[in-house]
């Protein structure tokens, strides 16, 4: 790939004079579209799948192929494979678990697998060097008869390859390229990015990748696609919006559903700032680069104008949380990442948050936070209840009987001296109390985490 990448941006600055956004897109297009023979291969693939899965399901059970490779929307080489196993409704979920690992076993006895879980129980396969997902859903006529989340996705493949042609395939092609690039693509939790289907929905709403990114470049909060028409009035536009929030995109066969709902506000922001980027300087790097590392994401965001901005010290300082990824799905992990980080935040607010990372690479997971500061004033201004309320001024008064009190503007304050002044007593602290009442994989006893100040590493990236 390095190679083909040297060829492209010697191609491109010989071109120097002739650079446009139709003159890139067709220079990497080929670096990202399956070709014919690929497309062939895949299509052997998934049905010599099928016909494995075939021969060991449950009778009255249906095998469909759903997914990228269903809709020959996947980029070159990516060789993942989604077969949902479809049941009677009134099959009961509880032995799907049990099933599933059953039909991987049977059809595969060679291949390794795992278990996983999203709303229920799925199984990943490693196949001939594809990674297969093996999903139970229910088969149902419509998506109103519904009893889980993945019963739409068959809905999905049929709306998809309703709509698209090869040329919009390749459209769909170089916008995953173009997030995957940019660390945005991917639904699930660690990355709070943009689903392969809300990108055929993109395009399918706007026809071509150059004239997406025009329209996302001027995007306000509270954009809202409906391809479907569901949300006809004003009225009715701005109810969806204040429902769905600042990213809506209704899913064509399920009007209570926003596909976008799991891009995150920042990564929303990004892609509008990456999509104006793009159009005012096409070049190459917004597809070919690398997604940066936890390190180098710290040092980008350590040494920009952004930290200066924000922060009165001249130097932020940096601590960082080590401490054993636990054998869990990636899921669950960053569910439970999410959450800890949240209330990380929370309790260090007073030290002037600027940035959270976190990474669970190494077989680590690893938080780092960056602050304004990192020790207190001695003393704390507590505020108190309105001078009108005079029992529970009696009570914030015996509650603090050891501070020094006044009066602002018809409120009672306390000032006391701060039993703790440091940003490490306060890590310590929380992560004790986490290990004490959290039941989450990462709750480990604080003997088992590593915290320390690594701001010399980044300091000298500021220059």
């Amino acid at each position: 790939m390095e190679g083909q990448n040297k060829a492209l941006r010697r191609g491109l600055i010989m071109a120097k004079k002739r650079i446009s956004v139709p003159f890139v897109l067709r220079a990497v297009l080929p670096y990202f579209l399956p070709d014919a023979q690929e497309l062939a291969t895949e299509s052997v693939f998934a049905n010599y799948l099928l016909g494995c899965i075939e021969r060991v399901k449950p009778m009255g059970a249906r095998i469909v192929l759903t997914g990228s490779v269903a809709k020959r929307t996947f980029l070159k080489n990516n060789r993942e494979v989604d077969v949902f196993v479809l049941f009677n409704p009134e099959f009961p979920k509880s032995q799907f678990e049990s099933l599933m690992v059953s039909i991987a076993k049977s059809a595969f006895p060679d291949s390794t697998h795992q278990l996983s879980y999203a709303e229920h129980p799925y199984v990943r396969l490693k196949v001939q060097g594809h990674k297969v997902d093996l999903v139970p859903a229910y088969d149902i006529k419509d998506v109103s008869g519904r009893k889980s989340a993945v019963d739409r996705s068959v809905f999905h493949t049929k709306f998809v390859l309703s709509k698209i042609n090869d040329k919009m395939r390749q459209e769909i092609v170089l916008l995953k390229a173009f997030l995957k690039s940019n660390s945005l693509y991917g639904a699930e939790i660690k990355f709070q990015g943009f689903s392969g289907y809300l990108c055929e929905l993109l395009i399918i709403k706007y026809g071509t990748f150059a004239k997406l990114l025009r329209a996302a470049s001027k995007w306000k909060d509270g954009v809202l696609i409906d391809l479907m028409n569901y949300y006809r009035t004003s009225s009715d536009k701005g109810l969806c919006v204040h429902r769905f929030g600042f990213f809506v995109v209704i899913d064509p066969t399920d009007e209570n559903r926003n596909v976008a709902a799991a891009v995150s506000k920042s990564n929303f922001d990004r892609f509008r700032t990456l999509a104006s980027s793009f159009l005012k300087n096409p070049h190459e790097r917004f597809f070919l680069s690398h997604p940066p590392t936890f390190e180098e994401q710290i040092s980008e965001f350590y040494s920009s104008k952004k930290v200066s901005s924000k922060s009165s010290s001249k130097n932020p300082l940096v601590y960082l949380v080590s401490l054993v990824r636990p054998n869990v799905v990636d899921d669950v992990l960053w569910g439970q990442l999410r959450k800890l980080i949240s209330q990380l935040e929370e309790s260090l607010s007073d030290f002037g948050i600027l940035s959270v990372f976190a990474d669970d690479g190494k077989h680590l997971v690893r938080i780092a936070i960056i602050l304004k500061k990192d020790l207190l004033s001695p003393s704390v201004e507590i505020p108190g209840p309105p001078t009108s309320m005079k029992e529970h001024i009696v009570k914030f008064r015996v509650s603090h009987k050891d501070g020094k009190f006044s009066i602002k503007k018809g409120r009672l304050f306390v000032k006391k001296k701060r039993l703790k002044r440091k940003v490490m007593e306060y890590l310590w602290d929380f992560f004790q109390n986490y290990s004490r009442t959290s039941k989450a994989h990462l709750a480990y006893p604080p003997e088992m985490l590593v915290i320390e100040n690594v701001t010399k590493d980044f300091r000298k990236m500021r220059g």
